[in-house]
């Protein structure tokens, strides 16, 4: 090899690395302020939403501000004391709401609308939902 072939090696490699990097920074950047919340990536660690969701999917969550951007039905986010839960709306009152997972016996203990992160991402009524690709982060995670 030349070197100037060398060189336009090397350069392409440098092109790439940085693309690559600015895609690795930048996306969660811009979906924190696309979808209005710091956890605008979720990835599924149980089977809890089967078959809507699956162990190992990632999902993107849209922040909700206020209980009239929430209906049963819809799939939320909370914080809890294990980390996230990410299952469906089953009933709505004044001041709290419940959810349970679609393969779940029971439903989950009520919380405030305030515990809420947001909801998942729905186009034109079906959930975006990436598979496989959370269990990438679940590898590097341990």
């Amino acid at each position: 090899m030349d070197t100037k072939k060398i060189i336009k090696n090397i350069f392409e490699w440098f092109i790439y690395i940085i693309i690559f990097m600015a895609i690795v920074y930048g996306t969660p950047k811009i979906l924190v302020k696309t979808l209005h919340t710091i956890y605008p990536i979720a990835s599924i660690t149980s089977s809890s939403m089967w078959p809507a969701l699956k162990q190992g999917d990632i999902v993107f969550i849209k922040g909700v501000d206020a209980k009239t951007e929430v209906k049963i039905g819809d799939i939320v986010v909370y914080k809890n004391e294990r980390g996230f839960t990410i299952h469906r709306v089953i009933q709505m009152d004044e001041n709290t709401l419940t959810t349970k997972g679609d393969a779940n016996n029971v439903e989950d203990a009520p919380i405030a609308y305030s515990e809420l992160i947001g909801k998942t991402v729905n186009l034109k009524g079906k959930l975006i939902r990436i598979p496989y690709l959370g269990k990438l982060s679940q590898i590097f995670m341990k």
